[in-house]
């Protein structure tokens, strides 16, 4: 599979893939609007389609939180969104002074929390039926 790398997505590809994978829509104005103030996206794209996405906000210090991690059906299981979380936390890295600590947050989607916990976050004592669990991962640039 030949995927490319963007910083960027239409509403209509980021409108689809929230409905693939059972999402709420979002309206236009709300998807603009939330584009405008995210400062960490990547898009994977197949064929110039838009199959999988990370978003993430931060107050550019210390903490992050990731409130988009979207792949689509049809291309799950294939290390996509590992690939996704794997860049993001790279560019956490990345940005973050030696000695600093960084805390990064998510809202996991029902059932996915093992996912993430691969990658050292820990389920957070809340969650219902319909959401899965906050997860935070503290990390210590050595």
């Amino acid at each position: 599979m030949n995927c490319e790398f963007d910083n960027k997505i239409t509403y209509t590809d980021y409108r689809n893939l929230r409905a693939a994978v059972g999402w709420r829509a979002v309206s236009e104005r709300q998807f603009e609007a939330g584009l405008k103030n995210t400062h960490y996206i990547l898009v994977i794209k197949v064929d110039n389609k838009a199959v999988g996405l990370i978003k993430a906000l931060g107050d550019m210090g210390y903490y992050w939180l990731m409130v988009d991690v979207i792949v689509h059906p049809d291309y799950q299981g294939q290390g996509l969104g590992r690939e996704l979380v794997g860049k993001f936390l790279q560019f956490v890295d990345y940005s973050t002074m030696s000695g600093e600590n960084i805390h990064i947050a998510l809202l996991s989607a029902k059932g996915k929390e093992s996912f993430y916990e691969k990658f050292g976050f820990k389920t957070r004592p809340y969650g219902d039926d319909l959401i899965g669990a906050g997860m935070s991962l503290f990390y210590t640039k050595e």
